[in-house]
């Protein structure tokens, strides 16, 4: 048996940087001060694991970021290395650099579709479902595989805001349904004002069927001034642009709620409440619920108060 990993230095002129068949980022690697300065300072403490492409001529499994960290500080040209033999199939190295990034952490949604992707030709599918699905906390079903797959047919945006977290899975999953434009829209949207998940798939939905209503594409629903003062309105933080999109749209979508949201304003007002209370309502009226808050000075306050509270509480049989 010849064994799967030797160490060697290796001059970084033979390293082929431009050799991503072993990648499963979606994103280029970027320079990492911290890395960086740790290397300047105590070397590389991990070796990069390299395979052997041809004669003098390696291409990187893993340590991307610390080979280019090392060039970057020309720090002597030789790189001491994990080398894996050109004589090791193909799919063990994946199966290695698995093993390797699971030591620290686990891969995003997106790096799982590339690495499945990517042993898609090495591995016969079964053994793919039986085998690498759980490795990668997935339940081990075909029909599972293919969803996974089908992300990659999104954006390249769209795949890093999934692979950076602020695009949650099930948002991805409703963008496949639809059209360019729409989905690159709704997006842009998502990628500026990083609403929470809820909002972000009610917004998708909302959209949709607005847009199905008024036989219109998303992107033109939303080209109007309204949205746009909404969306470019210079002394609103994100968290309000995105409440004041939503609301518009639930305007949009029940031609009752700006009727609702008047008459609650009304009954607010007619009850007259002190500066320290307010009330609100569910968001877009979705029932009849209401918030009553109550602001307190200090902790020794809301004590006193809660004394009242309780009595006239018990007083009502609550």
């Amino acid at each position: 048996m010849f064994p799967v990993l030797t160490t060697k230095n290796i001059a970084l002129s033979q390293v082929d940087f431009n050799d991503f068949s072993c990648s499963i980022s979606p994103e280029p690697e970027i320079d990492d001060v911290t890395l960086r300065r740790s290397i300047d300072r105590y070397g590389i403490l991990h070796p990069p694991v390299v395979r052997e492409i041809s004669a003098g001529l390696y291409g990187v499994v893993t340590g991307r970021k610390r080979l280019l960290a090392l060039l970057a500080l020309q720090k002597g040209n030789t790189c001491h290395c994990l080398v894996v033999s050109k004589r090791v199939p193909k799919i063990e190295i994946f199966d290695m650099l698995l093993a390797e990034i699971q030591l620290t952490r686990q891969l995003t949604i997106v790096e799982k579709a590339i690495f499945l992707n990517k042993i898609i030709p090495l591995a016969d599918e079964r053994q793919i479902v039986k085998e690498y699905l759980p490795r990668l906390g997935l339940a081990p079903d075909p029909l599972i595989l293919q969803q996974i797959l089908k992300l990659l047919e999104l954006e390249k945006p769209v795949l890093l805001g999934m692979h950076q977290g602020y695009v949650n899975e099930r948002v991805a999953r409703n963008f496949i349904a639809l059209q360019v434009q729409d989905r690159t829209i709704l997006f842009e949207i998502i990628a500026a004002l990083r609403p929470s998940f809820s909002n972000q798939i009610k917004l998708i939905h909302i959209c949709q069927e607005l847009a199905g209503r008024e036989n219109k594409s998303i992107v033109t629903l939303l080209d109007n001034d309204e949205v746009h003062a909404i969306l470019h309105h210079q002394d609103a933080n994100p968290p309000q642009k995105i409440k004041n999109l939503m609301a518009w749209l639930a305007r949009r979508q029940t031609p009752r709620y700006k009727q609702a949201e008047e008459e609650f304003s009304r009954f607010v007002t007619a009850i007259r409440l002190p500066g320290n209370v307010s009330v609100a309502h569910t968001p877009f009226f979705e029932d009849d619920k209401v918030t009553l808050s109550i602001r307190f000075r200090s902790l020794k306050s809301l004590q006193q108060a809660w004394k009242k509270i309780k009595h006239a509480t018990r007083e009502n049989g609550n």
